[in-house]
């Protein structure tokens, strides 16, 4: 169960979500991870001790490359390639990122993971992966930063010790690194797939908020099966533990957000979807009546309606609020207004499809903000200026 004081510090806006490995493509699909995987490839000696994660990348660089990265990218590659095409293997590894993205509350993601398909989830074009992206960062915007680079551009990642040393050394005063802190400070961070082994949590927590001591936001992390010692390290570090899996959590927060009426629940969804496919059909079947007034203004609203629906169902899986939505309402209003009091001026036709292209979209928004279920009338009455169940003919137009 998700903390409350925890879950009232999303609903604020509070909230960073930091995201790790094991919420993405080594959440053991493949029943190996890519640590075990480079393991077996450098033939690391099996009685030797398990070795951290970027000591064991920079063995396997320094026995088979001398040293270079060319042959471990290519192994980050081809690892991560199979997760990127659309399938099973994609689906298992982005259930947590498909879920938080109609979280409106998350406005910032950071990851150390490699892949790009936490941005892909969230429609962010431009993640923050290098310091000359950071004149990029927009607030008014989700923002993905990367802070270990992106397979994308090979030359950023921070897998070997070597490059973890850079990373915290030679990016000290970078922006990246400066931003991170800023947000480390001033935010909740909730760590999601990490353990309180892991190098990545351990270089970051214990070296970016070092100077912030006593003053700094309480952190969550989302560990399912925390052993004691792991409890007393991330208690040790002002961290309280959230005892659930990343999806669980994920969808946890879906449900309350959801019942609070923040966010719109799936059957709402799923219901916008079947009214999509009956209007879509029925303009289809229409669309040979548009040399008739009445058929001409119904197409024009049946594609108000269409275009509204497709964007609820789109923006409420990208994070879009009910209240973004009543925004949108608002300006549809104020636009058929103006078309309203041009309309007795003599303007006629061109005004008349604006009105009823303006219908379709306000019908649509206002139907959703009020949850309502029931069939939308599919045509319109361009007398009455307003939408109808049944067909309306009259002379060509």
């Amino acid at each position: 169960m998700i903390p409350h004081e925890l879950m009232q510090e999303i609903k604020s806006n509070n909230c960073i979500l930091f995201l790790g490995a094991g919420i993405s493509t080594e959440g053991t699909y493949w029943r190996t991870t890519f640590y075990d995987h480079i393991k077996n490839l450098s033939k690391y000696p099996k009685r030797s001790k398990h070795p951290l994660f970027p000591d064991l990348m920079q063995y396997y660089c320094n026995k088979v490359d001398g040293g270079l990265k060319n042959r471990l990218i290519r192994e980050i590659v081809r690892w991560i390639e199979p997760f990127c095409i659309e399938g099973e293997p994609n689906r298992s590894v982005t259930m947590f990122h498909t879920e938080i993205a109609r979280v409106p509350n998350f406005k910032i993601i950071v990851t150390t993971n490699w892949d790009p398909l936490c941005e892909r989830a969230l429609n962010v074009l431009v993640p923050i992966v290098e310091d000359r992206d950071i004149p990029f960062w927009d607030e008014q915007k989700r923002q993905v930063l990367k802070i270990h680079g992106c397979v994308t551009r090979p030359q950023t990642i921070v897998a070997t010790r070597r490059d973890y040393e850079a990373c915290m050394t030679d990016k000290a005063r970078g922006p990246i690194l400066t931003k991170l802190r800023d947000l480390m400070a001033t935010k909740t961070f909730i760590f999601v797939g990490y353990s309180i082994t892991d190098p990545d949590f351990k270089l970051i927590y214990d070296e970016v908020i070092a100077n912030l001591v006593e003053v700094r936001r309480r952190s969550y992390v989302i560990d399912p099966k925390p052993t004691k010692k792991a409890i007393q390290d991330w208690n040790k570090r002002g961290v309280k533990i959230a005892k659930m899996h990343g999806i669980a959590f994920a969808r946890g927060l879906i449900r309350h957000l959801e019942r609070n009426g923040i966010i719109p629940r799936s059957e709402l969804l799923e219901n916008l979807h079947q009214q999509f496919q009956k209007i879509a059909q029925i303009h289809m079947e229409t669309c040979v009546d548009q040399d008739t007034a009445g058929g001409f203004a119904s197409s024009m609203y049946q594609d108000g309606l269409l275009h509204a629906l497709e964007h609820i169902i789109v923006e409420s899986k990208m994070g879009k609020s009910f209240d973004d939505f009543d925004n949108t309402l608002k300006e549809y209003e104020q636009a058929l207004k103006k078309y309203e009091r041009r309309l007795p001026k003599g303007e006629g036709g061109e005004i008349l499809v604006e009105i009823a292209y303006c219908h379709g979209r306000i019908e649509a928004l206002k139907r959703f903000i009020s949850r309502n279920r029931r069939d939308i009338p599919p045509f319109y009455n361009p007398m009455k200026l307003e939408p109808t169940k049944k067909k309306v003919y009259f002379s060509s137009r």
